[in-house]
């Protein structure tokens, strides 16, 4: 029978995903997978996060007494996208008294198997860009070589060492294999990662999590596509 169980949700990715995971029987096993699903379909994601988690936890015999903690990945990502995330997250936190485990979506990229060193994030940021990050998981949680930000697409042939890659990132490398590997942003991975986080007490109250915006400005001012067009600088 599942004691607790922690229910994590990652909208960065523009697909929904969300997981629950139940308390690791061991010291340093993984968190088991008690049920997971996703929704694509993007402009329908607010509408339907909340009935679909509310299902399959009933599917699943989960109580909200049950819950542990609620994980969202803050980020990077689209405005709107961890917006909801971080929302829902919230709400069921306050409504379930339980507190929240933010972690980021580079983290959710990170698989069990990776080298005990560090290892560099990338993701598709659009406009050009790269997010990217260097990071190690450690006993002590999270440690960043190089704090999330943002790299232009030609700067790709300047990462060294091991990294870990979204789709659109990895299509782009030149020689991808040795040191490269595909990866994406899991839930069940966020989920299993906030279980390390909740033991060691490293958990947030519900409006301690906000996303994380690592690109200041995405959009033009009416001015500043006017003096491109003309070709002010």
């Amino acid at each position: 029978m599942v004691s607790r169980f922690i229910l994590a949700i990652s909208t960065s990715s523009g697909v929904a995903k969300v997981a629950a995971a139940t308390e690791p029987l061991e010291l340093n096993a993984h968190a088991a997978d008690l049920f997971n699903f996703e929704i694509t379909d993007y402009k329908s994601q607010s509408a339907q996060l909340l009935p679909m988690i509310q299902q399959h936890l009933e599917q699943a015999n989960l109580k909200p007494a049950q819950c542990a903690a609620i994980a969202v990945d803050i980020g990077p990502g689209g405005f709107t996208s961890l917006r909801t995330a971080c929302g829902v997250a919230q709400g069921l936190a306050v409504a379930w008294q339980v507190p929240t485990v933010p972690l980021t979506s580079f983290e959710c990229m990170l698989t069990a198997q990776l080298p005990d060193k560090p290892v560099t994030v990338l993701m598709d940021a659009r406009l050009n860009e790269i997010y990217a990050a260097c990071i190690q998981r450690t006993a002590q949680g999270t440690q960043w070589v190089k704090p999330p930000h943002l790299l232009a697409l030609d700067e790709l042939q300047n990462i060294h060492g091991s990294a870990v890659c979204d789709a659109h990132v990895y299509a782009q490398l030149h020689e991808p294999g040795s040191v490269a590997v595909q990866g994406a942003v899991c839930a069940v991975r966020l989920a299993q990662l906030a279980w390390q986080e909740f033991e060691a007490g490293r958990v947030a109250t519900p409006f301690d999590c906000q996303p994380l915006y690592v690109r200041d400005k995405v959009a033009q001012t009416t001015t500043e596509r006017l003096a491109l067009k003309h070709g002010a600088v």
